[in-house]
């Protein structure tokens, strides 16, 4: 009990500090609203999944342990998250332009937004590739997993269990996340906050990405 209480705690303190799915999640949602952002963090669940089989199974290791396939992984993400910032940039600037037109036609209020399957399988995607593109998660499977050791259990049922685990917890954080978007939804729609929010979504993801690609 021990072990998995340890590793509920360090895996806690990985989870709730603000990395590019955070970021992403909150732009996805600030940009097209509340089923974009659920369909983004579907997304980057989908991605925890892949990776958490992947060091079960040990794949993770052979990638870590490839200098060459590290790097290439890493470079990936980090143009992926500059692509994302950078779309993210342009929508507040488009939000920015729309918000002027309608106030100078008169109009205050912004159109209610429609959401497309297209829009939700594209933030879909956005989630999955994010995460599945960032070498710091798979290199957190493998590094942080071997550590915690539960009692009476094989290899792989210890770190199927522990993967299980770390994948229940970061559902529960995102679906906090998304419940609490929800509670504050009239403030999310209001143009100030929708447009900071991207911005900021925009502007850290770009940073993020600038500083995965410049990590040795």
């Amino acid at each position: 009990m021990t072990e998995l209480l340890g590793f509920i705690a360090a895996s806690l303190l990985i989870i709730v500090v603000p990395g590019p799915d955070l970021a992403l999640l909150l732009g996805n949602t600030a940009r097209s609203g509340q089923r974009a952002g659920v369909a983004t963090a579907a997304g980057i669940m989908l991605g925890h999944a892949v990776l958490a089989a992947a060091a079960v199974a040990g794949l993770t290791a052979l990638l870590t342990a490839s200098e060459i396939g590290y790097a290439a992984v890493r470079l990936a993400g980090a143009f992926y998250l500059i692509h994302l910032g950078l779309k993210a940039l342009i929508g507040f600037v488009r939000m920015r332009r729309s918000s002027a037109e309608r106030r100078t036609a008169g109009h205050d209020a912004r159109p209610a937004r429609a959401v497309t399957g297209r829009t939700m399988r594209v933030c879909v995607r956005q989630g999955l590739i994010s995460n599945l593109l960032n070498p710091k998660v798979a290199a957190f499977y493998l590094s942080l997993f071997p550590q915690f050791v539960l009692p009476g259990m094989s290899t792989t049922a210890n770190q199927s269990t522990l993967a299980g685990v770390f994948w229940v917890l970061c559902l529960l954080w995102f679906a906090l996340v998304l419940t609490l978007l929800a509670r504050i939804r009239a403030l999310l729609r209001r143009p100030g906050v929708e447009q900071g929010l991207a911005g900021v979504s925009g502007v850290s993801l770009i940073g993020l990405g600038t500083a995965l690609a410049l990590r040795g």
